[in-house]
């Protein structure tokens, strides 16, 4: 099913240029050649990769076999309206739900902007930069991606209201879905972007009452690609918010390009899946490019959660702060490893890098593997990490204000999670992510 016959037919349906297709057989030509990641590596050990790989029993969810996501669906009903006045644009299994119109930002489906600027999508899927284990995967979707979307903000261009996109999958079990967006911010331009990911169940269509489940418990599989290139003196806020279904198994590979002057603000915010397997990279090719990156697990169930950030400094004078936070309740597990990298040229380089995790269970796990390669001199790095349980000094003061244990507790974790939620650039979905986190609180 993996193979070169569903890439031909991917072409087919997508009309996209014959370079297109001739990188997806490379693509998976590379993925052939290359061994799955050895345990022993110290980023890939902690998670079974092997649940990762759609040949294992998966067919590919392409757009022959997605099926129509209902509308009346309340976690679609309720994702694909307005939470103020954003911008936005909603795909449903990679159609546009109406075509979008957006103010200051051109947003395609990525087979036509490969017809009619193939001098800057060729590029993205041309470069490379990543480890062997990491191109196993992303090969993959090389190689099968079918719910592609291009976002362009032009130079010079001030975009005023948020962006919002919303991709809602709706997979069977054992099928499998790659989705890929790129993201390219010109010269001088301001946006924030705020990119939210769903599946819901497909319902059943053969033999199914009106009272059965949708879904049988079995897995779908979700091999996301994510590239943001970001021009000199330009600025970006990006989220990715992830709400997938709990049957979801998640491979994520994201990248930030930032050239000479660019500033990115970039969030991860993961609230769903089973089985997440994330590698969030940001390069800083330019000088005076800075980031801060920030995020939030909330883990819950016996959800496994396999984090691993690169903050890849190659350009001098570059500056990046990194905080991610997870609060884990029920058998939930955080897996959580940071790379900062300083290349020899970029002296004068500031790194900072933090993990905090919040057990609310016994029975929940956590692990925090900070990592340094530094190959420059006159440079500050610094790391931090925390793995513990619930204050009982702040609940004890909480109670003796007259606050039940329960509710004192309750207050304590949206305190913790509090930091993050207000980074988030766009107060109505900092509301609404605070009622979904405590909603789910137990």
């Amino acid at each position: 099913m993996f193979d070169g016959a569903t890439i031909d037919q991917l072409a087919r349906q997508l009309k996209e240029p014959a370079w297109v297709t001739d990188i997806r057989r490379k693509a998976l030509a590379k993925h052939q050649q290359l061994p799955w990641p050895h345990p022993s590596d110290d980023v890939w050990r902690r998670t079974d990769v092997s649940l990762l790989d759609p040949s294992r029993g998966f067919v590919l969810a392409g757009p022959a076999l997605l099926q129509a996501i209902p509308l009346n669906n309340p976690v679609v009903a309720r994702s694909i309206q307005p939470l103020g006045n954003e911008q936005l644009a909603v795909r449903l299994n990679g159609a546009w739900l109406e075509e979008p119109r957006l103010r200051g930002v051109d947003i395609s489906e990525l087979a036509q902007a490969a017809r009619q600027h193939p001098q800057v999508v060729r590029p993205f899927f041309e470069s490379n930069g990543l480890t062997a284990a990491e191109e196993k995967l992303t090969s993959l979707n090389t190689a099968f991606h079918h719910d592609d979307v291009w976002i362009h903000v032009p130079r010079d261009v001030a975009v005023e209201q948020p962006l919002r996109v919303v991709h809602v999958l709706s997979a069977s079990a054992r099928q499998a879905l790659f989705p890929l967006t790129l993201i390219t911010v010109g010269a001088g331009s301001r946006v924030t972007l705020i990119d939210e990911y769903l599946s819901v169940p497909a319902p059943r269509m053969h033999g199914g009452g009106a009272g059965d489940p949708p879904e049988s418990g079995e897995p779908h599989l979700i091999n996301s690609r994510i590239e943001l290139v970001i021009e000199p003196n330009a600025s970006v806020h990006y989220v990715r918010l992830q709400r997938l279904a709990p049957t979801a198994r998640e491979f994520l590979f994201q990248r930030a390009v930032l050239a000479s002057g660019a500033t990115l603000t970039m969030a991860n915010l993961y609230l769903g899946g089973l089985l997440s397997k994330t590698h969030i990279v940001t390069k800083f090719v330019g000088e005076q490019a800075s980031s801060k990156l920030y995020g939030f697990v909330f883990g819950h169930h016996d959800q496994h959660v396999d984090q691993h950030t690169v903050q890849d400094h190659q350009a001098a004078h570059t500056a990046s702060d990194l905080q991610v936070k997870a609060a884990l309740q029920d058998q939930s597990r955080m897996i959580y490893t940071g790379l900062i990298r300083i290349a020899k040229e970029a002296k004068q380089t500031n790194a900072y890098q933090a993990n905090h995790n919040l057990m609310l269970s016994k029975d929940a796990q956590a692990e925090t593997i900070p990592m340094l390669e530094i190959l420059a001199d006159d440079v500050q790095c610094k790391h931090g990490a925390s793995v513990g349980p619930i204050d009982e000094e702040q609940t004890f003061y909480l109670m003796s204000r007259g606050i039940a244990r329960s509710i004192a507790e309750r207050l304590v974790v949206m305190g913790f999670v509090e930091p993050i939620v207000q980074q988030v650039p766009f107060e109505p979905l900092q509301e609404q992510l605070r009622r979904e986190i405590e909603g789910n609180l137990h």
